[in-house]
């Protein structure tokens, strides 16, 4: 009789047991399915991880937010890399560009045939709203103190700097003291390509960097 009730004592605490086992599982995998929504939501921000459809729609609505008018995108196919490219309204010589392979973008660029001291804030804000369209997590503020950051580290010769941020992305400036041309840029990856590609394309309107802009950039370090 004594074994008997032992044994059914010991049937029950199994069954407790495996019930425990069981909702100790069902709770990890609760955790590891929240985890991976959490990480797919925070990918879904940074643009390379969506559709060329998504990152145009995404263009217009920011620079819609950001008050900067964009005409329509377009296909390009330059040295064997095909891009997309917008031209902005407020400055006849500058153009958004997304350099593109399959569906996905890897890069996405700013360029301006010419930077002087007359449109630095209007370049700023059009930096800003790259810079949210990269990662739509950022807001208004942080996107300046990127543009900030970079531009403090500016070399005094090349003119170029480079930022690997939190998010992943490689933010940087290229800026042709000669020409006056000004590119800035954000892409998934170390591949300079895209961003040499993106300079030989040419507009109208180039011009040479007087001292006193190179002078107002300088302030910004």
């Amino acid at each position: 009789m004594l074994n008997k009730k032992m044994n059914i004592l010991l049937l029950f605490l199994f069954i407790f047991m495996i019930g425990c086992e069981k909702k100790g599982n069902e709770k990890k995998e609760k955790k590891k399915n929240f985890e991976n929504l959490q990480s797919k939501t925070t990918q879904e921000n940074i643009f390379s991880n969506n559709s060329i459809e998504k990152i145009i729609e995404t263009f217009s609505k920011k620079s819609k937010d950001n008050k900067i008018s964009i005409g329509n995108f377009e296909k390009l196919s330059y040295e064997n890399r095909n891009y997309y490219y917008v031209k902005i309204h407020s400055r006849g010589d500058a153009i958004y560009a997304l350099d593109y392979s399959g569906i996905s973008a890897t890069s996405i660029f700013l360029k301006v045939n010419n930077v002087n001291g007359a449109n630095l804030a209007i370049i700023e804000n059009m930096v800003v709203n790259l810079i949210q369209v990269s990662d739509e997590n950022i807001k208004d503020s942080e996107a300046r103190a990127i543009y900030t950051k970079i531009l403090s580290s500016l070399g005094e010769k090349e003119l170029s700097s480079l930022l690997t941020y939190k998010n992943g992305i490689i933010y940087g400036i290229r800026i042709d003291s000669a020409t006056g041309e000004f590119i800035f840029f954000a892409r998934e990856s170390e591949d300079e390509k895209a961003v040499t590609s993106i300079q030989n394309l040419n507009f109208a309107n180039k011009g040479k960097t007087d001292e006193k802009t190179l002078a107002k950039l300088e302030k910004n370090k």
